[in-house]
């Protein structure tokens, strides 16, 4: 309970009635003095007795049953109408991580059966969040007191990351290419896998023609093919601290996941498997392949609480985790921000994963330092500097490139921005070539 302004105006005015007993002393003006303070403490006690009996409110928080980060979320409360006074403050209990909410609000009684708040929650950061119960500021009969007044709602939301490209997985799997900006070359009837027989059409390769249906049939027939499929897709995640560090709203690991989501969403959709491995995290996790249209909700349930760690990136570790889980040729796609440092192990890992699967490294750039290589130097001595140190360490970066090129695996460097297009490129090129 609290005080309202009308109690600390009335408690205020019997103060200053004691001003002029000091200058006008007497016992009969200071026991109605105090007369009128136990009156007032009176009504007061009697408003606030009768305000506590008041039942709570009855009312429910509607909210989605899964949020994406740093995306805001309609959360609309319902109270039935008769168990509200005609106007009441209203501050629900959602997490913090989230300062422009616009409560606690002063909700006023709808003439209908409910009455209805609307507001706004973005949350900050991935993982399972914490909304609290509806608390309820009654005002008293008589305006004296604000009583708490609480409705039990708790409940626990998971934050995805934000999967608002996923949503379009209704389309179908050939135009994947629509979502992330893929160029298919066409091809008529050419790929992996056999998938039917038809009539034979201008254009068509010899090699396609089956020659036995076509003599059975006397008339050509062509063999028809399609990528093949149930292919394997598994990614590992960098889980070190180096993936921790802010880019834009996000960090280096949001993107990361943002685009090992999607890199999985492309996969299933092309009917192939999916799974993902976080490495030299708090939590090492390994999610196996999976494979139909709801593979995706098994990838989003088991990363989307995953955060960086402190700890230092041990691939050679990680290679020898996941040789040791899957031994069937998939593509394997770390994803990491690689250092000078790194070589050594970086080439043990290499080295192990190539006995089984085909290697892409996907070397995360920072935006600041692509947008620095593209600014003129001028007459500024510290940017000239600022320049030339960045010049060496994107060399030494390329130098990194190709050594890990010569070892057999493919690497691809890219801003967070374009690292799931890039990624899905690639993934469909390596694909259709044949090469997985």
């Amino acid at each position: 309970m609290k005080p309202a302004p009308r109690l600390l105006l009335l408690t205020g005015l019997w103060a200053l009635l004691a001003l002029p007993l000091l200058v006008i002393p007497g016992i009969l003006a200071v026991a109605l003095w105090w007369a009128l303070g136990g009156l007032t403490l009176v009504i007061a006690l009697l408003d606030l007795w009768h305000a506590r009996r008041l039942p709570a409110p009855q009312a429910q928080r509607e909210l989605p049953t899964a949020l994406s980060v740093q995306q805001p979320h309609p959360v609309r409360v319902r109270v039935t109408s008769a168990s509200l006074p005609d106007s009441v403050e209203l501050a629900d209990q959602h997490p913090g991580d989230d300062p422009h909410t616009g409560l606690p609000a002063t909700l006023q009684r709808a003439k209908e059966e409910l009455t209805e708040l609307t507001y706004h929650y973005r949350p900050s950061r991935r993982g399972p969040v914490q909304f609290g119960d509806l608390v309820f500021w009654f005002p008293s009969r008589l305006k004296l007191w604000r009583v708490r007044k609480v409705c039990g709602a708790a409940c626990t939301v998971p934050v995805y990351p934000d999967f608002s490209q996923l949503s379009h997985s209704g389309l179908d799997a050939n135009h994947a290419h629509l979502l992330t900006g893929t160029r298919l070359q066409p091809r008529r009837g050419e790929g992996m896998e056999f998938h039917q027989l038809r009539e034979y059409h201008p254009g068509d390769s010899l090699r396609q023609i089956d020659w036995k249906a076509t003599a059975r049939r006397r008339s050509l027939i062509s063999r028809e093919y399609q990528d093949e499929q149930n292919q394997q897709v598994l990614v590992m995640l960098d889980g070190g601290r180096r993936l921790g560090m802010p880019v834009g709203a996000l960090t280096g690991f949001d993107h990361a996941l943002n685009a090992a989501l999607l890199l999985a969403w492309s996969a299933l959709k092309q009917k192939d498997k999916a799974g993902a491995m976080l490495f030299s995290g708090d939590q090492p996790r390994w999610l196996p392949p999976v494979q139909g249209q709801q593979g995706i909700n098994h990838l989003l349930n088991g990363l989307y609480d995953l955060h960086p760690s402190h700890h230092a990136s041990d691939f050679s570790l990680a290679a020898r985790q996941l040789v040791r889980r899957s031994r069937r040729r998939a593509l394997v796609v770390l994803v990491t921000r690689l250092q000078q440092e790194d070589l050594d192990d970086l080439m043990t890992a290499v080295s192990l994963l190539r006995r089984h699967h085909l290697v892409l490294i996907a070397d995360m750039l920072l935006p600041e330092q692509e947008q620095l290589a593209r600014q003129p130097v001028g007459n500024d001595f510290d940017r000239a500097l600022q320049v030339c140190a960045d010049a060496q360490e994107q060399q030494a970066r390329h130098d990194l490139h190709t050594r890990l090129r010569h070892a057999g695996a493919l690497v691809t460097a890219t801003t967070p921005q374009h690292m799931p297009a890039q990624l899905n490129n690639l993934y469909l090129m390596l694909k259709r070539s044949g090469r997985l």
